[in-house]
């Protein structure tokens, strides 16, 4: 409808319904939010077009819990460290981000015992959050990782045809952007990095996002057996179809345990295994 069509229908209204129409234009915040938010919510990036399209992106809430109930002020803040220098792959996940934050903090907060490792630490973005965590509920971190991409010998099998990706990073960069209080940086090729001290170790939860089936593979065998009753493993890359050796780990280990993954819908499928309690 044109402006000028919208003007006449407008002036032919009762006085009673002009001024109705005013107020809630001008001085309602409500009404003019509630149509600013359908007009995103009926746009290209919503249902159901987004889903009968191509594109990569679409409209969503964010939790409740966060925005009405105020529970994660951090969340802003640790943000800023979820997309530096990765940009690409983080701002435009934020399921990923929530669900990262809202599992790490629920196992803390129900005191599961021991320390946290991340397997797969790229630029640091997400070992950035337990950090913050482990600091908070005085626990440590385990950081694995080679700091400079793929091993050339764990591209074989699955991943035989993958080229190696990731190296642009260091262990120099991840310091700056974690921090060293409470965290352990352990470089080098998993599994053969382990130091031998932490063969007793426990955890309370490991995350997995080494994309290749060797070291994914490693992964599960080392940290599931040392998680805490309750503990959590989280994996990246599960339904993410270009990291197939990943997803192979992951079922082939799932098959041995009692539990069973389940996968989220982040950008790259991430499936979280949380450890029977009874064991």
């Amino acid at each position: 409808m044109s402006a000028i069509a919208k003007f006449a229908r407008f002036a032919r209204k009762p006085l009673p319904d002009k001024w109705a129409a005013i107020k809630a234009t001008f001085f309602h915040a409500d009404a003019v939010e509630r149509r600013r938010l359908h007009r995103l919510l009926t746009g290209p990036h919503a249902l159901p077009r987004v889903l009968q399209a191509n594109e990569k992106m679409y409209i969503a809430y964010r939790p409740d819990s966060d925005v009405f109930s105020k529970r994660h002020p951090e969340i802003a803040q640790l943000s800023e460290k979820w997309i530096k220098s990765n940009i690409m792959n983080n701002a435009g996940d934020l399921p990923r981000l929530y669900a990262l934050i809202f599992n790490i903090k629920q196992v803390l907060d129900e005191n599961v015992m021991g320390d946290m490792a991340e397997l797969g630490v790229y630029r640091g973005n997400s070992a950035a959050f337990l950090a913050h965590y482990a600091r908070i509920y005085r626990r440590n971190v385990l950081l694995f990782d080679t700091f400079e991409g793929f091993d050339h010998r764990d591209l074989v099998g699955a991943d035989r045809s993958k080229a190696i990706e990731f190296a642009d990073t260091s262990l120099d960069h991840v310091r700056d952007l974690v921090g060293d209080k409470d965290v352990r940086f352990v470089q080098g090729r998993f599994p053969q990095s382990i130091p031998p001290d932490l063969y007793a170790s426990r955890f309370c939860l490991a995350h997995i996002d080494c994309d290749l089936y060797e070291p994914g593979k490693a992964g599960l065998e080392f940290f599931y057996p040392r998680l805490s009753p309750g503990g959590l493993l989280i994996v990246h890359d599960y339904a993410n179809s270009h990291w197939d050796g990943i997803k192979r780990a992951v079922d082939e280990y799932c098959r041995e345990i009692p539990e069973r993954p389940l996968v989220f819908g982040d950008k790259s499928g991430t499936v979280m295994i949380r450890k029977s309690a009874m064991t």
